[in-house]
């Protein structure tokens, strides 16, 4: 069976409660691609974590969101006397990077390329707007949505630990990666579900997760913040119609009035997700089984 996992902030819990019924149904999954968070678990996975591990990590990634630039405070005053505003993002993104980097490591990963299991992240280079695909097999293109007027690029080598930050570097939150020559962002920009980027690996039977269109948490317009994020969350449902419907079976979890940000919510989120993906998995075996 093969998997996609959207972005969501600490909402991507979710999907580790998923990961923990198909373990214990003995679905096993053989591609797997990941956006922003998504792409954290996505790694996670491929590295080899059972879901209570990747819960703990993913915890220590809902910190980092909170690990905000030292400097900000000083770049903020800088602006009142030079009338530039030279703030990328309230969080560098380093610890992230870091975090990632020794969770792989201590299982002997260090490129894409290094994983068995089929994996694919995407970013977007926010210089030229285009999606960039960083993955470890290679792509008939005849699969790619050709919603957009722009060709993707495709990359089979990368430090897992960049492009898993890339992916995350979530408008005004966390600051553009360098890397690849390029200026990354968040790839859920353009490919929040990225489906038919499995399908052009060779994956058969795709089960996707998303977010309900409706739903929306209450405080989301309490700051900058949080109202960037809302109107992300309504620019990305209408982005990525066209990726939903290529897969085979969509698990639309509803999570009402949690925010993006919000971390203290992540074992109830994976609790969502578990006890969602359970409801469903007759329905996704018989997916499979058809295969």
């Amino acid at each position: 069976m093969d998997w996609h996992l959207v972005g969501g902030g600490a909402k991507g819990a979710v999907h580790i409660g998923v990961l923990q019924a198909f373990k214990e149904e003995g679905i096993n999954i053989d591609y797997i691609s990941g956006t922003s968070s998504g792409s954290i678990i996505a790694c996670l996975y491929a590295c080899g974590y059972n879901p209570y591990n990747i819960l703990h990590m993913f915890n220590l990634y809902c910190k980092q969101i909170a690990d905000y630039d030292k400097m900000l405070p000083f770049k903020v005053l800088g602006t009142m006397f030079t009338g530039r505003l030279s703030i990328k993002g309230l969080a560098k993104g380093d610890r992230l990077e870091e975090t990632i980097r020794n969770f792989c490591i201590a299982k002997n990963i260090k490129d894409i390329s290094d994983f068995k299991i089929k994996i694919a992240i995407p970013t977007v280079d926010l210089n030229t707007g285009e999606v960039i695909y960083y993955l470890n097999k290679k792509v008939d293109e005849t699969f790619i949505n050709r919603d957009f007027d722009d060709k993707p690029s495709y990359k089979y080598i990368g430090n897992i630990a960049s492009i898993v930050r890339s992916s995350c570097s979530f408008p005004a939150v966390f600051e553009p990666k360098a890397f690849d020559s390029k200026i990354l962002i968040d790839g859920g920009v353009r490919v929040n579900t990225p489906v038919s980027i499995l399908k052009g690996m060779g994956a058969d039977k795709v089960i996707a997760i998303t977010f309900s269109k409706n739903d929306y948490c209450k405080t989301y317009t309490n700051n900058i913040v949080s109202i960037s994020l809302r109107s992300f969350d309504i620019m990305t449902h209408q982005v990525n119609e066209s990726e939903v419907q290529k897969a085979d079976y969509v698990l639309d979890m509803k999570t009402e009035n949690i925010s993006l940000l919000d971390s203290s919510k992540t074992n109830e989120l994976a609790t969502i997700g578990y006890n969602y993906a359970k409801r469903n998995i007759a329905k996704i075996k018989q997916i499979i089984e058809f295969q």
